[in-house]
């Protein structure tokens, strides 16, 4: 009997899932709809969950039919061309969804956010949109520091493109501070601090002229987004200019940044030692 009873219990949760899915689905068309950026493919997806009578409002337009709606959306692409929209989790009643979302752009600096009712009519279509602006909306903390996570790693992942591949100088020199700091190992023939980009410029051609350098395996990237910091571990080969050999070294490098620049970098050779006699050494 008890099994019996449970059997009954998982054929109504599934049933209700079931329902709720079914439900679900004019708003999550609704969403692609949102999402889709060419105008013929999007209006067959809006025919698909709207009718002629079905109705959108927000604080910028009240509108009725599939080609007015249509209409809102290519309106609202070419004032927000890279825009990206993201909604939270659905709370459905009756036939009522509601649930938040936001816009951010391509920097994922956000536009704008609310909160979505719908009015379903029960045969998989929308009648009726009411859009909410909240005006003073703000990203979370934990969204801000992801966001920040993501530049930093862009700004370290193009300095070392142009650092190591593809020499591009006046690239680099855009991203870092002014009075940004490179510390050195002081046992290294081009030890020392040097403060701003032209002394940076002159520590890379004086360390050119004791090495050869190859990447030879990629960065791995980690961040602490909270203290601005990146940190990259990768592996160098290098032929040494004086005696002919090669070594292979495991390289750290700390990035300190602020405001999109890096403000400071200090690299730690896996075994600074070896690879100062290394540089040093002769035929």
């Amino acid at each position: 009997m008890r099994k019996i009873y449970f059997i009954c219990i998982l054929f109504i949760c599934n049933g209700l899932l079931a329902q709720k899915k079914e439900k679900l689905y004019p708003v999550t068309i609704y969403e692609k709809v949102w999402q889709e950026r060419n105008n013929d493919t999007r209006l067959k997806l809006i025919k698909t969950i709207w009718l002629e009578d079905s109705t959108f409002e927000d604080p910028s337009a009240s509108i009725k039919g599939i080609a007015a709606f249509n209409n809102v959306i290519n309106e609202f692409y070419k004032k927000n061309p890279d825009a990206v929209l993201t909604s939270g989790a659905k709370t459905v009643k009756d036939n009522y969804v509601t649930w938040d979302w936001k816009i951010q752009d391509s920097k994922n600096k956000l536009i704008m956010a609310g909160r979505e009712f719908a009015r379903l009519n029960g045969k998989g279509q929308v009648s009726k949109i009411i859009s909410f602006w909240d005006k003073d909306a703000v990203l979370s903390e934990a969204d801000i520091l992801k966001n920040l996570e993501a530049d930093n790693f862009k700004v370290v992942a193009q300095y070392f493109e142009c650092l190591f591949k593809t020499r591009d100088f006046n690239t680099i020199a855009a991203l870092i501070d002014d009075d940004a700091i490179y510390n050195q190992a002081e046992g290294l023939p081009y030890g020392g601090t040097y403060k701003g980009f032209n002394e940076w410029t002159k520590m890379f051609a004086k360390s050119a002229e004791f090495f050869d350098l190859q990447i030879e395996k990629e960065p791995v990237y980690f961040s602490d987004a909270s203290k601005k910091e990146v940190i990259i571990y990768f592996t160098i080969n290098c032929k040494s200019k004086k005696s002919g050999k090669t070594l292979s070294m495991p390289i750290s490098e700390h990035f300190d940044l602020k405001n999109g620049k890096i403000t400071a970098i200090r690299p730690f050779y896996f075994d600074t030692k070896q690879f100062a006699e290394f540089l040093k050494s002769r035929k």
